[in-house]
């Protein structure tokens, strides 16, 4: 009887057929594949989400530079003689515009362009924070159209330091920003050699106004 009973549990007929059952009940079972299949696609859902998140950031950054840039210039041009006092309230007024990013690795220059009557430009005075600023004297490569003989520019360059929070090992820093902008003078006083309209730069220590580099 034991015989018997042990013939028909291993016999093939009934073993395949019990295997053809079971692949059917498989077959048709869902359970569980929502679950595998979101699995698989996770990771790819992750990077797009982190990789938007950081060009949002990035994008946000850039702007940011450039509106600190803007306010750089258009604050120093309001000054008819700007002294050191005057320059780090507007260090400390563009800085706000980096807000809510840090601000420690921003970098930021104004300087004051003149222009001779043989139309060539040049640094009068500079100031910088946390940045290195161009001597006075030095040639200045402006694009044509401000280059106008017996004028003056002012002149602000920023920079950022963007660090990306997920890709930051990938990558390391990016820096933002290095583009110059320019602004003439609203208020300035006439002065130098040229009788130039500019923003004249006071305190200590002196710089005559220009040229007369």
């Amino acid at each position: 009887m034991i015989w018997v009973k042990l013939r028909r549990a291993f016999s093939p007929r009934r073993n395949r057929a019990a295997l053809r059952r079971q692949l059917r009940r498989a077959v048709g079972d869902r359970r569980g594949v929502a679950a595998v299949e979101f699995a698989m696609i996770l990771p790819a859902m992750l990077a797009v989400y982190f990789g938007v998140a950081e060009v949002a950031q990035g994008v946000m950054a850039n702007r940011k530079v450039t509106h600190l840039n803007r306010t750089l210039a258009d604050l120093t041009a309001q000054y008819g003689a700007i002294s050191p006092a005057d320059i780090d309230t507007v260090f400390d007024a563009a800085l706000a515009m980096m807000a809510p990013f840090p601000s420690g690795s921003t970098q930021m220059v104004i300087a004051s362009v003149v222009i001779d009557s043989a139309g060539q430009a040049k640094i009068c005075w500079s100031a910088q924070r946390n940045a290195t600023a161009p001597g006075r004297g030095s040639n200045v490569t402006l694009p044509t159209d401000l280059v106008v003989p017996n004028t003056s520019l002012i002149m602000a360059k920023a920079s950022y330091e963007f660090e990306p929070a997920v890709g930051y090992l990938l990558t390391g820093t990016i820096r933002i920003g290095d583009r110059p902008i320019y602004m003439r003078p609203r208020i300035g006083k006439i002065g130098g050699t040229g009788k130039i309209e500019q923003v004249e730069r006071t305190g200590s220590p002196s710089t005559p106004m220009c040229p007369g580099f």
